[in-house]
């Protein structure tokens, strides 16, 4: 990687140097700009690889339009968005960029429309197979729960795939009437039944040489599925009322949250179709399985729902972070999601507390006080465990600036790095080495 060059895009206010030993060590050669106009002028001239921006520089429309040039293909470096807090992670996101996306210290991916918030390992190998599936134009199924995500799995396929600019279609099935669905999908000529007045474009003809993603794929009328597998294997369709075939383009990606394996023994799916879907398949695992995704998921919701003229919530009180880690999250990400937006709504201070949460949430707090009291301490403690890794970092492992950065006595530290050290776990710092 030597003499390649990087732009860093910093906030004045963050201190850089940990981040430029990193890149150093990668042998990059950087360029700092301090505002986003500054980097289009930057980037223009010295053709970066890769563009390093600090997270609290990812605002405003300076930021805005340098994602939509992005998005259009107008920057080709590859924008890594870091976090200042947490330098080292750099680490890991300069060993696995090999294509322009957005990429966060705790596992962000911006790819068009779609972002992905994966801390957990299983989410990570989920990505994982997904970027290598989307460089093969295969058919692709996921699979998982309601609510885990999966069209924001499939959106980030198509960003990383040959198609990327190309339309892309949804459709639930489940959604469409049984006897419309047919023609939904392929389209009907005019006089085909009684209301067809003209010619319509079905689902499929709209995403010529794109990708149609059908989800509920397990809830398709038998009396479709055939007619999908042969368009599968043969690329070809029918309208509704058409005699002659029509050839298309189209890449198909399908989700379910049923258990088709389970569907095919009771002969509500057919076996041929799940064989011609289940060439590529991604499994996505419930939320309450990967807990590790959730206080990142809160965060990246309430960042989204800020705006102009929304309210500044700082953060969650340490009894909500303990509650959103203990309850199992039926919904999954989508009920995360609901249930950030609507505490915002409704919180009148900078810290969402138990009171701005739907009641249902209150009442399992309520009946699962001792876990929970027991999970805030632990968030508590970790949140000094962070801010003491930081001041340590920030002053190049000097006792005595660190304490004084943190406002405390050097005894106080020693006794902090002591009990840190002691603990299974010493996080990103060697804190046994640190006292």
């Amino acid at each position: 990687m030597a003499n390649v060059r990087a732009l860093v895009v910093y906030d004045l206010a963050t201190p850089l140097d940990p981040v430029h030993k990193i890149l150093a060590e990668r042998g990059l050669s950087t360029h700092l700009s301090a505002s986003w106009e500054d980097a289009e002028r930057a980037h223009s001239l010295i053709d970066a690889k890769y563009i390093f921006a600090d997270v609290g520089m990812c605002h405003g429309e300076g930021w805005e339009k340098f994602v939509q040039r992005s998005r259009m293909g107008g920057v080709k470096a590859s924008l890594v968005v870091f976090n200042p807090r947490f330098p080292q992670s750099l680490h890991h996101l300069l060993g696995c960029q090999s294509r322009p996306m957005i990429v966060e210290e705790i596992g962000q991916i911006q790819s068009g429309d779609a972002t992905v918030v994966a801390r957990s390992a299983k989410l990570r190998e989920a990505l994982d197979l997904a970027a290598r599936y989307a460089k093969h134009d295969v058919t692709i199924m996921i699979t998982g729960e309601t609510g885990t995500g999966k069209e924001v799995i499939a959106r980030h396929i198509v960003q990383n795939s040959a198609r990327r600019n190309a339309p892309f279609v949804a459709c639930n099935v489940n959604t469409i009437p049984e006897t419309l669905i047919e023609s939904e999908l392929f389209g009907h000529v005019k006089g085909a039944f009684t209301g067809a007045d003209r010619n319509k474009k079905g689902l499929i003809e709209a995403a010529e040489g794109g990708t149609l993603f059908l989800d509920e794929i397990g809830d398709l009328a038998p009396a479709l599925q055939i007619k999908l597998l042969r368009f599968l294997e043969t690329r070809e369709y029918y309208r509704v009322g058409e005699s002659t075939p029509t050839s298309a383009d189209v890449r198909i990606i399908a989700a379910t949250n049923r258990n088709l394996e389970e569907a095919i023994l009771d002969d509500s799916f057919r076996k041929d179709l799940y064989y011609r879907l289940n060439m590529a398949r991604i499994i996505l695992t419930p939320l309450r399985e990967r807990k590790e995704d959730v206080l990142p998921l809160v965060e990246h919701f309430v960042r989204q729902a800020a705006g102009p003229e929304a309210k500044v919530v700082k953060g969650l009180s340490s009894s909500i972070k303990a509650l959103f880690l203990d309850y199992p999250w039926p919904g999954n990400v989508r009920e995360l999601k609901n249930v950030v937006e609507s505490g915002l709504m409704v919180c009148d201070g900078p810290f969402l507390t138990m009171n701005d949460l739907p009641m249902h949430l209150q009442q399992y707090a309520t009946g699962h006080r001792g876990t929970i009291a027991a999970r805030a301490i632990r968030t508590i403690e970790d949140a000094e465990r962070e801010v003491i890794e930081e001041a340590i970092r920030k002053s190049d492992n000097n006792k005595v600036r660190a304490a004084a950065l943190l406002g405390i006595s050097q005894r106080t530290l020693y006794r902090k790095l002591a009990k840190f050290a002691a603990a299974e776990d010493g996080g990103g710092l060697d804190f046994a080495k640190a006292v």
